[in-house]
């Protein structure tokens, strides 16, 4: 299996039959003590539809608890998704294509 490593603890696993969109976080059993635990956001059929829910995910955990107008929303949204596809592209410009 292969694991693509994201921002903010999302990866993605890559196995013969999908990928699946993952995110590792710390939280709390119920006696107080911290653990590490590991969710599923989804499986998807390619890398494309991953990367495109990674980058809502990552919008959403950004933008959590803002009030803004529409147009700052649609700003914000805007520069969000250009800089996660600079970073994406960044990440792939990394390895030589054959």
């Amino acid at each position: 299996m292969v694991e693509i490593k994201l921002q903010d603890g999302y990866f993605i696993e890559i196995d013969p039959l999908n990928y699946t969109l993952r995110q590792r976080y710390s939280g709390k059993k119920k006696d107080g003590e911290s653990k590490e635990s590991v969710r599923t956001y989804g499986y998807y059929g390619s890398i494309r539809q991953a990367v495109d829910r990674y980058i809502t995910l990552s919008q959403l955990d950004f933008m959590d608890g803002m009030s803004i107008e529409l147009k700052e929303y649609v700003d914000l949204i805007e520069r969000l998704n250009k800089s996660a596809v600079q970073r994406i592209e960044s990440a792939i410009g990394r390895y030589p294509k054959e």
